[in-house]
């Protein structure tokens, strides 16, 4: 099976000391660059590139190794783009990349801004590659929308199983049971 490399964010909390950083990397984390304060540990940041047969062993292994290493993981990148992002990455105008969100250019239905701003909102590159790819408007490697769907399904997991911890156990059984 072929190796690809996925790049990808890991969002997690750690706690204070430097060794945290050598054991993150002692764990697999040899591929990532991580944004962290071992002096006042908190929130960090984990940039991947990494090597792998799919993006779901990419992003699950990552995963995992930061829980062995001793940090909550918090998310999965959402990867967070600006409209002159969007622009570049699909190697457009910015004019187009607005056409396209205010639905001047293409078969509408361009993805919601995540965080709406009056000058620079915010959009989920997973739900924009997404769209350029079924739509066919922009060159969009498989991989790259690959990443991107997975590291979306890993952000929402990741943040129920989070959130489900603050109900009782048998409350949380019965919730799960519903919408599996």
């Amino acid at each position: 099976m072929s190796m690809t490399v996925y790049s990808f964010e890991l969002h997690f909390t750690a706690p204070a000391g430097e060794e945290m950083i050598d054991a993150l990397y002692e764990a697999g984390w040899d591929d990532a660059t991580v944004s962290l304060d071992p002096g006042e540990g908190g929130p960090g940041v984990a940039s991947f590139d990494r090597e792998s047969s799919t993006a779901v062993e990419a992003v699950a292994s990552a995963i995992a190794q930061g829980r062995a290493a001793g940090v909550e993981i918090t998310g999965a990148s959402e990867d967070l783009v600006t409209l002159a992002e969007i622009a570049e990455r699909t190697g457009r105008s910015f004019a187009t990349a607005d056409h396209w969100a205010a639905g001047r250019r293409g078969p509408g239905g361009f993805p919601a801004p995540k965080v709406r701003r009056p000058r620079v909102s915010l959009w989920s590159w997973a739900e924009v590659v997404t769209w350029l790819h079924e739509n066919r408007l922009a060159e969009v490697s498989p991989m790259e929308v690959e990443v991107a769907r997975v590291c979306e399904v890993a952000d929402s997991l990741i943040r129920a199983h989070r959130l489900q911890r603050r109900l009782p156990a048998e409350d949380r059984a019965r919730l799960c049971h519903a919408v599996s």
